[in-house]
């Protein structure tokens, strides 16, 4: 059922999963303190968070999933599939709060061994694997999948549609969160883009939005809800972890070296100058398997 492959904002063609695996580990392949001192909170959750009625990094990052976990209907017993699963804090969240079983997809090792960590730790019903979702295979099947500001990352969108299509059982909710351009034109790259564009390994692909509902409807799904999340909330994520770098400057650096802190600082500012302009929305697109 998958349609033609899309190249997105960058243009990227369609890899191997080894070449995706090497790109994408660019930017994960890091110190997970580095991450974590950044994002922030008990859950770390590297996306943007719902800040409507949260004062604190944990609040806005619990918001969020919460959010993610109405729109999958979720139900004790059920099982989820996590694609690019990080570091393992929103899928343990989910898991013991909703009393769901949790599966998680990561390419990289040391995500994974973090997260192993985390699970054991908090005693959660959750498994992360280390496999490229194109060669992930399963045969009991889920009642739900999701991505947080993942999909950015697939060049070959409606593939991956299609293999979540095979992995939902009939019925089985969908759930992507995800940054979109409001009109094509803005895909062409400007020299901060393509600065964002390789700190994330050159595997940049955004897309509007009506291109991923296109994508869905070829691939055997039927949207259920669009939900925007004000861009604000955005900006407000940025932010804040601007502030923790700045209150772990010292301990960051030990940890990537001074050329990859202020690089990813750099970064963080140009998000701040992204989502404060009006060329991005924030949407999460809720669909189930026909």
């Amino acid at each position: 059922m998958s349609s033609a492959p899309t190249t997105g904002q960058g243009g990227h063609g369609i890899l191997s999963t080894a070449e995706d695996r090497e790109r994408t580990n660019v930017h994960y392949e890091q110190p997970p303190a580095f991450f974590n001192l950044i994002t922030g909170g008990e859950w770390n959750v590297y996306s943007c968070n719902i800040w409507t009625n949260a004062t604190t990094d944990t609040e806005s990052q619990e918001a969020k999933l919460d959010l993610l976990a109405r729109l999958m209907e979720l139900k004790p017993g059920q099982r989820i599939l996590d694609v690019g699963c990080g570091w393992a804090g929103p899928l343990v969240y989910l898991s013991k709060k909703y009393g769901v079983q949790g599966v998680g997809l990561t390419l990289s090792p040391t995500q994974k061994e973090y997260a192993d960590r985390r699970i054991a730790e908090h005693g959660a019903d959750v498994e992360v694997i280390e496999c490229h979702w194109q060669e992930y295979e399963d045969g009991r099947g889920f009642d739900a999948i999701y991505t947080d500001e993942v999909i950015v990352h697939f060049a070959d969108l409606g593939g991956f549609f299609a293999k979540a299509h095979s992995l939902l059982r009939p019925g089985g909710r969908f759930v992507n969160k995800e940054l979109h351009f409001v009109n094509s034109r803005y895909k062409q790259l400007t020299p901060t883009g393509v600065f964002v564009d390789e700190i994330y390994g050159l595997t940049g692909n955004y897309r509007t939005l009506g291109e991923e509902l296109t994508l869905l409807d070829q691939n055997g799904f039927a949207v259920r809800l669009v939900q925007q999340i004000p861009i604000e909330n955005y900006t407000k994520t940025g932010a804040r972890w601007l502030a923790n770098m700045d209150a772990h400057r010292h301990e960051l650096r030990e940890l990537v070296g001074a050329d990859h802190f202020r690089r990813f600082r750099t970064y963080l500012k140009i998000v701040g100058r992204m989502t404060r302009s009006t060329m991005m929305t924030m949407d999460v697109v809720a669909s189930q398997k026909l």
